[in-house]
């Protein structure tokens, strides 16, 4: 150490010259760490910042709610392992206690939806929903007989939080197929309900008419299935969970019948589309793909181009200092001790190097440890090689030859 530190103070200028050299090859190798870096974190948070959602649609895309989606699709959906925060919601008329299909007329008077989430009432806000002590948002994920109701409807039957009600649901039954324009038709004559929350439009900025009535999706489920009706869902639509999964999603949408949106298709209310919104994370993951691909390709040019200045530096240290490396074998240093003597010099000056870089960035938070240290280690290592070939070429130098040439 002693001996490799005299001779970087003997050789100043041929040191300083070589850190130099050095500081400006590991600030590029920082600069091609980062980038590399960066990019790699981009790939991998890229379902963070960019979602992917789907939506069931009829065919040819022109309605994505008020459509028919079996039950079938709809439990397909829920079970899918790609997905999640799946929303649901069923559309209905109801009206205030127990009538038949002749006494409807008067009393079907208010519009209903059946949601598993209230992400199923677009334009209905939380905040617009007041609960009853026992219950919070999360009613609408069970399966209990309740209801939110409309706060002017409170008024006007004089309705108090936890009271029972009784009410009539009707539902929208469609042709085979979809065709024909949805038809009102008896689902219960009564079925009691209890108040569980009040929701008061502020500013409701919903495309379709706000529901009135608002009941957990698989309590209205559960009555279809006492009634021996098939249910349906008017609207259906999710996140995907992985999106470098998607395709996966896709192939399993697919089996369940789901077909790509056909803008030509002819006009029906069967929900048997889907719609993905994914072009903008696929274009976003194909760019960073390319520049990952790109920068990693670069990688061996960068590791050939750092062998050579390794080289280059090291040439510049022992150049001229044959004699010098002829003086200490004559005096009984073996050829591995000098060759680790001046190898050393060379580590002294890039270890110093890496510190006068490093340090203020990682200090100054302007760098990742992760880049940081990918970058040290590749410049060292480089360097470390390079300098251990230039050093090689004493291997065969002739002790005496050179003694003489330097008399």
């Amino acid at each position: 150490m002693k001996l490799a530190y005299r001779n970087l103070v003997r050789h100043y200028k041929k040191s300083i010259l070589s850190a130099a050299i050095g500081i400006v090859t590991i600030t590029l190798l920082l600069l091609y760490a980062v980038n590399l870096d960066s990019t790699e974190r981009q790939l991998v948070t890229l379902p963070e910042a960019m979602e992917v959602s789907g939506r069931v649609s009829n065919l040819n895309g022109s309605r994505e709610e008020g459509i028919s989606i079996s039950e079938e699709r709809v439990d397909g959906i829920a079970a899918c392992p790609y997905v999640e925060k799946v929303v649901f919601s069923a559309q209905f008329m109801t009206g205030f206690g127990a009538f038949t299909l002749e006494e409807y007329k008067g009393n079907l008077n208010y519009f209903a939806a059946a949601v598993n989430d209230i992400a199923g009432v677009p334009g209905l806000k939380s905040e617009e929903i007041s609960y009853g002590e026992a219950w919070d948002e999360s009613l609408f994920a069970g399966g209990e007989p309740l209801c939110i109701l409309d706060a002017r409807i409170m008024e006007q039957q004089g309705l108090s939080l936890g009271d029972e009600v009784t009410i009539t649901l009707y539902y929208y039954q469609y042709g085979q197929g979809g065709i024909g324009i949805g038809k009102v038709t008896p689902l219960v004559e009564g079925r009691p309900f209890t108040v569980a929350g009040v929701m008061d439009y502020k500013d409701f900025t919903g495309s379709v008419t706000p529901p009135q009535m608002l009941f957990p999706l698989e309590s209205v489920r559960q009555v279809f299935r006492e009634e021996g009706v098939a249910f349906t869902a008017d609207s259906a639509s999710f996140l995907v969970k992985d999106p470098f999964r998607l395709n996966a999603c896709k192939s399993y949408m697919h089996e369940l019948g789901f077909l790509p949106v056909a803008r030509d298709a002819d006009f029906s209310y069967a929900g048997n589309a889907l719609s993905m919104k994914d072009e903008a994370f696929i274009n976003a993951a194909e760019n960073l793909r390319e520049t990952l691909t790109f920068l990693a390709g670069m990688l061996p040019f960068v590791a050939v181009i750092l062998l050579f200045v390794g080289y280059l530096c090291s040439y510049l240290l022992i150049q001229d200092r044959k004699a010098e490396y002829a003086t200490m074998r004559s005096i009984g240093m073996g050829w591995r001790r000098c060759f680790f003597v001046m190898l050393l010099e060379n580590l002294m000056i890039e270890a110093a190097v890496c510190v006068v870089v490093s340090l203020p960035a990682l200090l100054t938070g302007t760098v990742g440890g992760r880049a940081l240290l990918l970058s040290d280690a590749v410049f060292l290592l480089a360097f470390l090689l390079g300098s251990a070939a230039a050093l090689w070429s004493f291997h065969g130098l002739s002790v005496i030859e050179t003694l003489r040439a330097g008399e």
